[in-house]
């Protein structure tokens, strides 16, 4: 974790028998800023982080409309870390669209080279202890959990709000979306498996932002070729890809979890397809066509169901499908082991 920030009350020292040439400036709330520079003609590691601090002042500085956390959040659209979103969000940080740099609103602080593990709001209190955010002295920050009905997580950095009388008195950037009729038609491709309603989120002022560059992107992916070839409709498995981009901003760790969510996708649609008919007035031909669909494997959709799994009990699978799976597609509990069933 590399800090690039000024921070209150902080006097930046090179040491060296050099003298120092020392600039004092005055942030918000008449906290004073101590920035000291080696003099010219020294160059050092000082004098390139100079250049780069030269372009980011005190916290009065700092980028406006980030004291609402619904707000830093948007700016991870392009994201490219290993550090969650909403979790940067959450502790007061802000993307600034290059690299992996945040900002945070309140004390201007920056951070960057995230490393997998780093957790944001310890880098925040580890390199700036005295932002006023952390501090709870700040007033301004309206976290996600003060609007209520907004979605959370990765899916927030692609949909955008239309601001509110309160929250700007400019003209729209988008008038024709203050008609909801025309943010309902941005949801035209709004994948079905995300669990948010489009009339919800139109109603509550967002519209969507489509970046199929980055979702279709996940369809290259090997476990998603092995789900194509295991027989899974195409529509279906771009779908279930592209609303797990929306709601976690990556893709599936593993095949099992991809084939467990297309199967219990399946099944519900076909739940949904099938109209409930009573079991005294179906044929005989009927009760046979059903009892095979019972037997059969959930997940080819082809052979008989063979394989049941240890602990859960569950017999969904045939024996071939039965090695890729690692969590039962029925109860999704971890597969501890297998045992062949005869059928008579």
């Amino acid at each position: 974790m590399i800090r690039w920030s000024i921070s209150m009350n902080t006097t930046m020292v090179r040491e060296g028998a050099f003298s120092m040439d020392t600039l004092e400036t005055r942030g918000h709330d008449g906290m004073q800023w101590d920035i000291s520079w080696p003099p010219d003609g020294q160059r050092s590691a000082m004098d390139s982080a100079r250049e780069v601090l030269g372009s980011w002042g005190p916290p009065g500085a700092v980028k406006s409309g980030m004291e609402r956390e619904a707000s830093r959040l948007r700016t991870f659209r392009d994201w490219p870390g290993s550090v969650s979103p909403s979790l940067l969000a959450r502790a007061g940080f802000f993307y600034l669209g290059t690299g992996d740099r945040v900002q945070c609103f309140s004390c201007g602080g920056i951070l960057r080279s995230w490393e997998p593990g780093d957790r944001a709001d310890t880098e925040h209190h580890k390199y700036f202890p005295t932002c006023p955010f952390l501090r709870g002295t700040e007033p301004s920050n309206v976290p996600i959990t003060q609007q209520p009905d907004l979605p959370d997580g990765h899916i927030l950095s692609q949909i955008h709000r239309l601001p509110g009388e309160q929250e700007n008195d400019d003209p729209a950037v988008y008038p024709e979306l203050l008609d909801m009729t025309n943010r309902m038609g941005t949801f035209r491709n709004w994948p079905q498996h995300t669990g948010l309603s489009p009339e919800q989120l139109a109603a509550a002022g967002f519209f969507y932002t489509d970046s199929p560059g980055h979702w279709q992107d996940f369809l290259q992916l090997s476990i998603v070729q092995d789900a194509l070839r295991m027989g899974f409709d195409e529509s279906l498995v771009a779908s279930v890809v592209q609303s797990r981009f929306l709601m976690v901003g990556a893709p599936h760790s593993c095949l099992s979890d991809l084939v467990s969510e297309l199967v219990d996708e399946t099944v519900l649609a076909e739940e949904e397809s099938v109209p409930q008919t009573s079991e005294t007035t179906l044929t005989t031909e009927e009760q046979l066509r059903r009892l095979k669909e019972e037997r059969m494997c959930k997940v080819c959709m082809d052979k008989d169901s063979s394989m049941v799994f240890v602990p859960c009990g569950h017999l969904v699978v045939c024996m071939d499908c039965a090695p890729n799976l690692r969590h039962c597609p029925i109860c999704r509990a971890t597969i501890r082991g297998s045992m062949r069933a005869f059928m008579s």
